[in-house]
């Protein structure tokens, strides 16, 4: 187990309030989750979960169906490793990320508020306002319309994306988001582009970059692997570029190119079968697949979404000791001299070709080492020292 190494936070903040996009069921990776298990630690956190529309709770096969349904508690005290966390389910809402038209959403939006209304009001009253703070994780519409609600709470708009480059957001999210963090106390970041975006709207905007669980992605043995399979770890989705996949597999037909996580697009009917999609897995379950491969890669296009990221999976790779190579979606300055940026398909095949072959002791050593610097302990650190020193939110 890693040390939670957060330091015990100001005395005014005693409770972190969540109000996530993220889903806390969902089987991926998420920095959000990351950071607030960690804050937990020293803080009270709760955690308000993704809202789910009555749609979802009769088709997502994460949704917490008992809880949304009113069967057991809405309510889950979750323990964790770093400490408890508190979990709560608002009621079902009304689907909204199909209406165009502006009249419509911002009435079916309010309606929404209102329904959602009910759990903050049922959670704030429990609290002292001045001993509370508010983290707004990538929720900018369901925060800009409850907004009332949280009158007096200091509040953090914490974006790790770029709202504008999603298929669910990109409608309505970019111009709530633009309203919703110009009225935030302050703007956290998980990267360098959106923190340069978000320096054009508010005054205080800060940068805490994703990190890595190493009790979990840790690599104790120093040794190279030969075990002819490449990997990746993520959802297989519209970031992925699958031309450049198809490319690499048929350049190394001897190695098994296995993709680890979600698969939310259809792959081409051309595909070589040494691309094989393994599903996803539990993050605790991943290393014991990933650990055998004999180099990682992060094949993504590049895009106004992919600018923004600042990608979990490289810091995951390299604390195992692995080779990486990616293309060059990002600013990925941070580790250009541990892993290779291909600016094209025929260079992503050639460095991934000279990874597995130079690959070696001193290399891996190197590539561990560098990633101990990025724990999520040390950005739950950083994210813990900017909660904890803003001033109550002033709502018109």
């Amino acid at each position: 187990m890693i040390k939670n190494e957060i330091a015990k936070p100001n005395t005014k903040m005693k409770t972190i309030i969540c109000h996530s996009f993220p889903a806390w069921d969902t089987p991926y990776i998420k920095s959000t989750v990351e950071l607030m298990t960690r804050l937990a630690g020293h803080n009270r956190v709760i955690f308000i979960d993704y809202h789910y529309t009555i749609k979802d709770v009769f088709r997502h096969p994460n949704a917490p169906k008992a809880q949304l349904l009113g069967k057991t508690s809405r309510w889950r005290k979750i323990e964790t490793e770093h400490g408890q966390i508190e979990v709560y389910n608002s009621l079902p809402v009304i689907p909204v990320n199909w209406v165009n038209n502006p009249f419509l959403f911002n009435l079916l939006m309010s309606l929404n508020a209102w329904l959602v209304g009910f759990s903050i009001k049922k959670i704030i009253r429990q609290l002292d306002r001045e001993q509370t703070v508010l983290v707004n994780a990538f929720n900018p519409i369901y925060g800009w319309f409850t907004k009332k609600y949280w009158a007096g709470i200091p509040t953090t708009y914490y974006c790790y994306d770029e709202i504008g480059g999603t298929e669910w957001a990109s409608k309505w999210g970019s111009i709530y988001e633009t309203k919703y963090a110009q009225q935030a106390n302050e703007v956290i970041t998980s990267s360098s582009h959106l923190k340069e975006k978000f320096d054009r709207l508010h005054s205080k905007v800060a940068c805490v970059k994703n990190g890595v669980n190493l009790s979990v992605f840790k690599q104790e043995k120093i040794e190279t692997t030969h075990n002819h399979s490449i990997g990746y770890i993520g959802a297989i989705d519209n970031r992925v570029d699958l031309d450049l996949l198809k490319n690499l597999a048929e350049a190394l037909p001897e190695y098994k190119i296995e993709m680890l996580g979600p698969l939310k697009v259809e792959l081409p009917a051309e595909m070589p079968t040494n691309v094989v999609c393994l599903g996803a897995l539990a993050q605790s379950s991943i290393p014991e697949i990933a650990m055998n491969w004999d180099a990682c890669i992060i094949p993504f296009v590049k895009n106004k979404l992919t600018k923004a990221i600042y990608p979990l999976k490289i810091n995951e790779y390299l604390a195992m000791g692995k080779p990486v190579i990616t293309t060059n979606f990002s600013d990925l300055s941070d580790f250009e001299q541990l892993i290779s940026i291909a600016a094209n398909a025929e260079d992503f095949i050639t460095a991934t070709k000279k990874e597995l072959r130079y690959n070696n002791r001193i290399k891996i050593q190197k590539r561990i080492e560098f990633s101990q610097q990025n724990s999520w302990e040390s950005r739950a650190k950083q994210f813990n020292e900017l909660i904890a020193n803003i001033e109550p939110v002033q709502v018109g």
